[in-house]
């Protein structure tokens, strides 16, 4: 069965990632690494799936706290007023079960990425995921309005 994802680009990723010492899965027949992460705010720390294609490479970091059905809208709030001022990536979550993650890429084309590109991606998400995630969790558990958790993050 033929691959669906550059090993050039899987390979580039895992370059960067064993060199960077992180603890990582190598790359599956789907193109996906898996590895985590720990972080200063209240999430704590997040699973981090880097999905490599074709062309490009993708970076979702899911943490263990969902939005249960009684805080779901408001978490909807929050993550739109979140992404308005977003750049380079974007948050997500699923109305099924509440899961919230963050989503950064890379289209590559026909060139492999540089290790400095593959950082960037990678600590965008990561760091973005922990600048919000003290405002995800105060909405998470009615501590704050989503108004007030942005403004808190933003500062």
């Amino acid at each position: 069965m033929a691959k669906n994802y550059s090993k050039e680009i899987a390979d580039a990723v895992s370059m960067f990632l064993h060199e960077d010492d992180w603890k990582f899965s190598e790359v599956d027949d789907d193109g996906i690494i898996r590895t985590g992460i720990r972080i200063e705010s209240k999430l704590k720390s997040a699973d981090i799936y880097i999905n490599v294609l074709k062309d490009s490479f993708v970076v979702v970091s899911v943490p263990a706290l969902k939005a249960d059905k009684d805080c779901i809208n408001e978490m909807a709030e929050f993550i739109t007023r979140a992404n308005y001022g977003l750049n380079h990536g974007n948050f997500e979550m699923d109305y099924r079960d509440g899961e919230i993650r963050y989503k950064t890429s890379m289209y590559c084309g026909n060139m492999i990425p540089t290790p400095e590109q593959i950082k960037a991606v990678i600590y965008i998400n990561v760091s973005t995921l922990d600048d919000y995630g003290n405002g995800i969790a105060m909405v998470a558990f009615g501590m704050s309005t989503p108004e007030d958790a942005i403004r808190m993050c933003e500062e």
